[in-house]
Formats: C-alpha cells, structure tokens, sequence
C-alpha cells in the first residue's frame, strides 16, 4: 500500500512539472494561456505581472475597443494594450510555442481579452 502512494505521488509530481504553461485568471475566469517566459522571465513571472496589470487597467466599464492590437514589428512582434496601456506583447516563442504565427496568436489573445474582460469590468470578482 505504501509503494502505491509513493508511485501516486511521483506520477502526480511529474504531470505538474511536465505542464509546460501557465494559464491567466481573474476571479477563476480563464483569460489565456502563456507557454514562454520573455527576456530573463519565467512564464510564471511574466504571469503574475499580467495579472498584476490586469488588476491595475481592469477598472470600471472596460468596453471591448479599449482593448487594442499594435503591430510592433511586421508580422514578428504585437502589443496588446488596455486603456492605451500595454498590457502584453506577442512575440516569436509565443507563436511557435502555441503552433502560431505570431499575428494569429496576437488575434487570439486580442479576442479572448475582448470576450471576457469587459463582463469582469462591468461586476469585478470578489
């Protein structure tokens, strides 16, 4: 019985260090899905940040066109900002981690963020 704990227990550990992304929430909701870390950041990292500046451009009334796309760089790199602030940018390792183009990924992202932020907005999570 032991043995079978044990071997629960390291099959367990393994599909948690196996994950190879984080996800964003807000109040338990789904925002996206981040697989890369940017410059010296972990994915981890750079997810906390996101949802530091989530917290910070959420706000009341966020409508769905204050969430904008900048292209940065032709089809390499995009901003994703909030109430003209960035919120975050869509590079390479972002695309090729999520079997994306770069600008396919940044579409995605802009569309979940327009989806579901502005409902948060309206009644923020407890």
């Amino acid at each position: 019985m032991r043995w079978l704990t044990i071997a629960l227990l390291v099959l367990t550990l393994g599909a948690v260090w196996a994950k190879d992304y984080v996800d964003i929430t807000i109040g338990g909701k789904f925002i996206m899905r981040l697989r890369t870390g940017v410059g010296d950041l972990t994915r981890e990292e750079r997810a906390q940040i996101l949802e530091e500046r989530l917290v910070k451009l959420l706000g009341e009334r966020l409508t769905a066109d204050q969430i904008t796309l900048k292209e940065v760089r032709k089809d390499q790199q995009y901003e994703i900002h909030i109430r003209g602030q960035l919120f975050v940018t869509v590079t390479p390792a972002d695309a090729e981690a999520a079997k994306m183009s770069v600008k396919q990924l940044a579409e995605h992202w802009l569309k979940q963020l327009r989806a579901n932020l502005p409902p948060l907005s309206a009644r923020p999570p407890a």
